[in-house]
């Protein structure tokens, strides 16, 4: 009888045990279940903040018109009187510091050819996106431009 009693304590801690083990391994996993989340509701604040953070910049850009064919001419107007500082803002924000860089380092003659390509554009031609926020043209040169919150055009490449 004492073995029989014996048996079944050990029985009885086994299963214990066996419980205590499965209970801690699916806690264990509830938990890095909720350290995952929390580290993708992190980083999904993170990506509404910079999202937050580029609509308010784009909101608060005003260089550009109120069509594409406006943005060109005024971007070819601000090259032509050889205001670079100026030229560069009617690119989208992401780009404006390389845009500054690139035609203040732009031979004169490279300027000149591009600007007159610019003015052969017929904006005519082009074509808006299913969404209407993207313009683009192709001949005689690649020109994109993009709508912002704002309403104004922003020239994305040239």
């Amino acid at each position: 009888m004492d073995k029989h009693k014996l048996l079944k304590k050990v029985l009885i801690i086994i299963l214990i045990v066996a419980a205590g083990v499965f209970l801690a391994d699916w806690a264990m996993g509830k938990y890095k279940f909720w350290q995952e989340t929390k580290k993708v509701d992190k980083l999904a604040q993170a990506l509404r903040d910079i999202e937050k953070k580029d609509y308010e910049m784009a909101m608060a850009d005003t260089f550009g018109g109120q069509t594409p064919a406006e943005t060109l001419q005024m971007f070819i107007n601000a090259v032509e009187q050889g205001d670079y500082e100026l030229a560069s803002k009617y690119f989208i924000i992401p780009k404006q510091t390389d845009e500054l860089e690139s035609l203040k380092s732009a031979p004169k003659e490279n300027i000149e050819n591009v600007l007159g390509l610019l003015r052969q554009i017929n904006m005519e031609e082009g074509s808006y996106n299913t969404n209407g926020d993207n313009y683009l043209v192709r001949k005689p040169i690649l020109v994109e431009f993009l709508l912002y919150p704002n309403g104004v055009w922003k020239i994305v490449e040239i």
